[in-house]
């Protein structure tokens, strides 16, 4: 089973990572979470100059958290992170379709994502648990 998360370093988005790691470990397969740094939302930004700098060293900091939690709770499980620039759902979907995961977990930030699968969300065996923590978690088939 290949599990991926939406990681954006929300709390939610911890947990999921977490989650997802706990499932892969039980149930054999292997996690695999994207952050995706939405660059175009600097696309002709009228703030202060180093802003998407700033936002540049938010991502980073992100990121080393993922880092972190597959690091401190990943021990035994095939898991991944990768990193991407772009639209977030857009490159979180496409990233879902091309490494073909089975299931993919979204914290509330992805509003996009969910209000357009919400369909799926019951087909996915983790979405009860899931809900609990605000995360909501799909079968990918339906992408």
């Amino acid at each position: 089973m290949k599990i991926m998360v939406a990681y954006d370093g929300t709390l939610q988005a911890k947990e999921a990572l977490v989650y997802g790691i706990e499932k892969a470990r039980t149930k054999g397969g292997e996690v695999i979470a994207l952050h995706v740094f939405n660059n175009e939302m600097f696309v002709d930004y009228d703030a202060t100059v180093d802003a998407e700098a700033v936002a540049r060293g938010e991502a980073a900091g992100y990121v080393a958290e993922a880092k972190a939690l597959i690091r401190e709770k990943g021990n035994g499980v095939n898991a991944h992170l990768y990193t991407a620039e772009g639209n977030p759902e857009k490159e979180v979907i496409s990233f879902a379709k091309e490494n073909k995961v089975d299931v993919l977990l979204c914290p509330p930030k992805f509003k996009a994502i969910i209000r357009k699968y919400k369909k799926a969300l019951p087909a996915s065996e983790f979405a009860g648990e899931t809900a609990k923590m605000n995360v909501a978690a799909f079968a990918t088939k339906s992408l």
